[in-house]
């Protein structure tokens, strides 16, 4: 199977006009004009279009140059601190017609014109809480996420940090910020073992810019840490780009590394005036922006930032749901912030706002059980265990499970029947895949039969009280 890669450009002006391939595929379509992509789709007989129209319209990505030229012009056009209301409006005006240029691509087009499938399975966070609020967000709470830490883990790892700053925001540049990045860098390089890859995001591109100033004269003073710089920036992962970056949020889109970096830029300025624009992510489409933004990091977030919370949108002081750029922005930073406090009570119920009130997949969430499952968690907390029930309506909930007190961490997740999930329909997927799936949070599964348990009771309760002590080591507890 011959396979061919390329963008659209590159497959004119190479390829012959004519059908060629048996199919054509064209990832991130979200990006794709559709002006751009009819010359490849002339040229296979199947298509097959994959895009989330929640991320990111179409840029100068395909133009001749490879940096986005437009992130420089709207951090040039950004109005100046005396500018007028009508200046402020005719800016706003101008992003507005942009975004609308910008609208038809080709994942539109797609979902007009073809089938549709939803690809409801998250694999790349080593904790949900660094997608929890893109699925409760933007994504209705839909995404399975197999990856399950008990809330004492979340708070002794920190998936997300929030550092507030308090730097000052001037010529749309934040200087602290941007020596905190450095500090930061520095630690974790200077650290034994293994290094993580890194990514530096951040929310204007000047600000960007000073930042890759700011490293280069810390490299300047200290040979250890240009050396470092300068092999991140080349490093490859079996095969896989993984080199250090420093980009804006315009052009992060497709990239990942196990630790993102955000400035988040803005704040007061020399006067103490905090003003509510943000470039990108304050006009339209800037939620979709954020979205891109806050879903590149594998294992971890770290958020330095100078913006006084409360005052970016008045969505947190209100009962109305998130509806603007700046209300998924304030929602972000106070959801960042809160988790790396460890409230965990005011995450849940920012993400169940901000989903509309329909709930979301977070550590701890308990679902209602039924009879069967009341019977058999009685019976394990009778043998001195304490159980919990993990996301019960995600295709890898579980409805009890029980954390090893010698890790910390889940030790056995038991199943009262076979789970009943949509995406558990066939067998296959039920019994091979997901059991495969989860072994990365649950060491050993279990599963009782609601028939075992009322015809032979006492058999049935041995198998599990053998299945709990195998998992964790031990008997039960006295």
């Amino acid at each position: 199977r011959p396979v061919w890669l390329m963008n659209p450009d590159v497959a004119s002006r190479v390829l012959p006009l004519r059908r060629m391939f048996d199919s054509v595929i064209f990832d991130e379509a979200s990006q794709m004009p559709v002006e751009h992509a009819l010359p490849a789709l002339y040229r296979g007989e199947v298509l097959v279009v994959s895009g989330d129209e929640k991320q990111m319209p179409p840029t100068s990505f395909f133009s001749s140059k490879v940096e986005n030229d437009e992130a420089d012009v709207v951090d040039e056009d950004e109005p100046e601190d005396g500018a007028t209301d009508a200046e402020r409006e005719a800016q706003i005006d101008t992003w507005n017609r942009r975004d609308i240029k910008d609208c038809p691509d080709l994942l539109h087009l797609a979902r007009e014109m073809l089938p549709k499938a939803m690809l409801e399975i998250h694999y790349r966070s080593a904790y949900r809480e660094l997608i929890d609020f893109s699925n409760a967000s933007f994504y209705g709470s839909r995404l399975n996420v197999p990856v399950q830490h008990p809330r004492e883990k979340i708070r002794e790892a920190r998936p997300i940090e929030f550092e507030f700053i308090g730097g000052r925001y001037d010529n749309q540049s934040n200087p602290a910020e941007a020596k905190r990045v450095s500090d930061i860098l520095q630690s974790i390089w200077r650290k034994p073992g293994e290094r993580p890859s890194i990514g530096v995001v951040t929310f204007n591109r000047k600000q960007a810019d000073l930042i890759a100033d700011v490293l280069e004269e810390t490299a300047e003073g200290d040979p250890a840490f240009r050396q470092t710089l300068v092999a991140e920036r080349e490093r490859v992962d079996h095969g896989e780009d993984m080199s250090f970056f420093v980009k804006n949020v315009e052009n992060v889109q497709g990239d990942e590394r196990d630790i993102i970096i955000f400035s988040t830029t803005f704040g007061r300025n020399e006067a103490g005036a905090f003003r509510r624009f943000f470039g990108v992510l304050g006009q339209t489409g800037g939620e979709r922006r954020l979205n891109v933004a806050v879903t590149r990091a594998r294992r971890k977030i770290l958020v330095v930032s100078s913006m006084p919370i409360g005052a970016i949108s008045d969505m947190l002081i209100t009962q109305r749901a998130a509806t603007t750029p700046r209300d998924y922005l304030q929602a972000y930073l106070e959801y960042a912030r809160a988790l790396s406090a460890g409230e965990f009570d005011g995450v849940n119920a920012l993400l169940s706002r901000v989903a509309g009130g329909r709930g979301a997949a977070v550590t701890g969430h308990a679902a209602e059980r039924d009879g069967f499952s009341d019977a058999v968690a009685n019976f394990i907390q009778d043998l001195g265990w304490e159980t919990q029930t993990i996301d019960g309506s995600s295709a890898f909930g579980m409805d009890l499970a029980i954390i090893d007190p010698n890790t910390g961490l889940y030790g056995i997740g038991i199943e009262c029947d076979a789970p009943r999930h949509k995406m558990l329909e066939q067998a296959r997927a039920r019994e091979i895949w997901r059991p495969r799936v989860l072994t990365g949070t649950f060491p050993r599964l279990h599963r009782v039969s609601s028939k075992g348990w009322y015809h032979n009771p006492l058999e049935e309760q041995r198998a599990l009280k053998d299945a709990i002590e195998l998992a964790l080591g031990r008997r039960e507890r006295q």
